[in-house]
């Protein structure tokens, strides 16, 4: 052993007196500069190297200073490979991908970034330039290589990387997509269960994995596509001012407004939406006049919305849920109820009181959340699972989900809110791969002869299992859960 180290120790010493006789005295002349100098042409590629490479470890001071010696060699190994990385960088440039974004080509599109768009993500530079497309979706295009960049007069190098910043006369050139979105809807002959229906609008029972009109990713076998072929097909009561007897969608009735941040071609009578796998009720406008009647009614809360869940736990009885819900700061896909403004954080202050003192990077109260109110009351309860009914008077996206989860005690089958291996079990047990939540009665006032009527559904197949399995005796306490009912006229 005592060899050993002497051994190692020669090596060591060695070692250190030639690389403070040769390397160091040239090591930032045949490090630093160069690097520095290729960053200023490496600088917009995907490997973005740091622009000043210097070694930080000092040289040994004696013969004997082991740990000096080791630092030093182990910082010259990484800076070798530095020095690699930077050479891979540098034959990016003739990458035959790189040969697609010629500004010639008719298949590409080229921008500029302009002095008001410096120092931007890419991302957010392209949707400024051209709000075509949602910013996630650039982020898209920019992560799946279908954007280049360069200075000018200089070859364009294919970048992957959407948070880029870019400086003010970057070339941009983004590779042209074939347009998927459709110009019109397709009437589709689906199944729908119709409610109730007349001359103003239709009720529907939403069935599980349906989404309510047509956006990105669902285009067809949507609500919408079902109506526009019932209502011109089928209906006894006219296909109303959206649906020409054709079973397209009116033109005129084109909806280009944007919804977290995709936009929407068709909504034609739509005042609210279910979530795909939520079950329940669902109310149309027929008409241009029930249209703008219903979503006054929806938004000055005179529509009361109830619904029914299977929740993981016990969410408790006559429980009060009031918290802003908002969109998930980094999974933008997702909704949460956002930190209660009156307690303290890690600065002792509360939300509040940082909003008051402009401590909160300009956001306003409303702007980081949107208030939400569920009442929530548990019908059963069997140990491990809850049936409860939960009425909204506000109606925020995923809001019974988001504060179900608040409350730990999520809905069963919910993979973006609930428990994994809950839901494993339910898909694995029963063949369920969706929240167990149904909208079961819907009250609103008609929009054109102003009656208070009560609509009623009850749960689908799926679920009615899983809740008779909870609560065996639901049935005879709740039959309107299980069974249809008649329509109410509320006087």
């Amino acid at each position: 052993m005592k060899k050993s180290k002497n051994n190692y120790q020669g090596r060591l010493i060695f070692t250190g007196a030639l690389l403070y006789s040769s390397v160091w005295i040239n090591v930032n002349n045949a490090f630093q500069f160069p690097l520095k100098e290729h960053f200023k042409s490496c600088q917009h590629t995907r490997c973005e190297a740091n622009p000043i490479i210097s070694v930080s470890a000092k040289p040994p001071t004696s013969q004997f200073d082991l740990d000096s010696i080791e630092d030093f060699e182990a910082e010259l190994e990484w800076l070798s490979k530095q020095e690699s990385a930077e050479k891979n960088c540098l034959d990016q440039d003739d990458d035959d991908d790189s040969l697609l974004f010629q500004s010639e080509s008719e298949d590409v599109t080229t921008y500029q970034v302009p002095e008001d768009l410096h120092d931007k993500r890419i991302d957010a530079i392209l949707f400024a330039l051209e709000p075509a497309l949602s910013r996630s979706q650039y982020g898209t295009l920019v992560t799946d290589g279908m954007v280049a960049i360069s200075l000018p007069n200089e070859n364009p190098t294919i970048i992957t990387r959407k948070s880029l910043k870019l400086e003010q006369g970057t070339i941009i050139r983004v590779k042209n997509q074939l347009n998927d979105n459709p110009t019109e809807v397709v009437a589709q002959d689906l199944p729908l269960d119709i409610v109730y229906e007349d001359q103003d609008m239709v009720v529907i029972d939403k069935a599980a994995g349906m989404v309510v009109h047509p956006a990105v990713g669902n285009w067809d076998g949507t609500v919408v596509n079902a109506l526009a072929y019932y209502l011109s097909k089928k209906s006894p009561f006219g296909s109303g001012d959206f649906i020409e007897a054709d079973g397209t969608v009116k033109t005129e009735n084109q909806d280009e407004n944007a919804i977290d941040g995709e936009k929407v071609f068709f909504r034609p009578g739509i005042v609210h939406r279910l979530d795909k796998g939520t079950t329940g009720l669902l109310v149309v406008a027929k008409t241009r006049e029930a249209l703008a009647t219903l979503s006054e009614a929806f938004a000055a809360r005179k529509v009361k919305k109830t619904y029914v869940a299977v929740t993981i736990g016990n969410p408790g009885k006559k429980v009060v849920i009031d918290k802003p819900i908002a969109r998930h700061p980094i999974h933008r896909q997702r909704m949460r109820v956002v930190p209660d403004p009156t307690k303290m954080n890690s600065s002792g202050m509360t939300q509040k009181q940082r909003i008051a003192l402009g401590l909160t990077n300009g956001k306003s109260a409303a702007q980081v959340g949107k208030n939400a109110l569920s009442f929530v009351d548990t019908l059963a309860f069997d140990g491990k699972l809850s049936v409860a009914q939960v009425r909204i008077e506000t109606g925020r996206t995923h809001q019974i989900r988001v504060h179900l989860q608040d409350r730990t005690t999520p809905i069963y089958g919910d993979e973006t809110y609930g428990f994994s291996d809950w839901n494993k079990r339910l898909a694995k047990g029963h063949n369920i791969a969706r929240p167990l939540l149904h909208a079961f009665r819907l009250e609103l006032e008609h929009p054109t002869t102003g009656q208070r009527m009560v609509f009623k559904a009850p749960m689908a197949t799926d679920m009615e299992t899983i809740v008779s399995g909870i609560w065996p005796e639901g049935r005879s306490e709740r039959i309107d859960l299980f069974e249809k009912s008649d329509i109410e006229i509320v006087a």
